[in-house]
């Protein structure tokens, strides 16, 4: 296993996300900002014991049925390969089975906490949280405790250890949502707002800033 996903949310994929009931053909075109190792120890998927490995952990633009957007893995029991279209991926939204009940409500204020992702340290520090989210069952996330483990470059580890410390007294963030494989990874990612949502705030900044200018221009002719 050698590739996992990090990716570029569009408004676009919002409208296209939101049913669950088919299948969608996914394509993971590459790294979006570098990538690094990661090495990781996680539970078995179904048996006693404990799986290890060196992985590249960076960010992945996501192509789903034409709209590109972003992702983040949460499966380091199966592959993908970038440049191969998967038509198997299906979006179960908040349906996903995570190993950590709250994943959910973390993954979202760790989306909030992290903020724009654009280099390949920030990339490696965020895929790392997200798996421990995804697979601390210990009660406390810790990237060197617990039930699962993850180590990398001192900047990635900085990074994500910072975030998963504040994770508790965060507020809440996006929904999360999830794409789901039966033959490879799992993927995570968090809906943007509608292209109307963001018209309406454009129009609100617009009118604010107009009646600043109203009221200047009010105060300097009384003047």
């Amino acid at each position: 296993m050698n590739t996992f996903a990090v990716s570029f949310a569009s408004a676009a994929v919002v409208l296209t996300l939101a049913s669950p009931a088919l299948a969608d053909t996914v394509t993971f075109p590459g790294y979006l900002h570098g990538s690094e190792s990661v090495t990781f120890t996680v539970p078995n998927q179904s048996t006693p014991g404990t799986t290890s490995s060196t992985v590249s952990a960076g960010g992945f633009s996501t192509v789903v049925n034409g709209a590109t957007f972003e992702t983040y893995c949460v499966d380091l029991y199966q592959t993908i390969a970038f440049n191969t279209p998967y038509a198997d991926y299906v979006n179960v939204g908040g349906g996903h089975a995570f190993a950590n009940s709250h994943a959910y409500g973390d993954l979202g204020r760790l989306y909030g906490l992290a903020g724009p992702i654009l280099d390949a340290v920030h990339e490696a520090a965020f895929q790392m949280a997200v798996w421990e989210i995804a697979y601390e069952t210990s009660g406390a996330y810790g990237l060197g405790t617990g039930v699962a483990t993850f180590s990398a470059t001192a900047g990635a580890t900085m990074l994500a250890s910072g975030w998963l410390s504040s994770i508790a007294n965060a507020p809440a963030g996006p929904n999360i949502g999830v794409f789901e494989s039966r033959t490879h990874q799992d993927v995570i990612y968090a809906p943007v707002p509608e292209p109307e949502t963001y018209l309406m705030m454009v129009i609100g900044l617009a009118g604010m800033t107009a009646m600043t200018r109203r009221r200047k221009a009010a105060a300097a002719n009384r003047s």
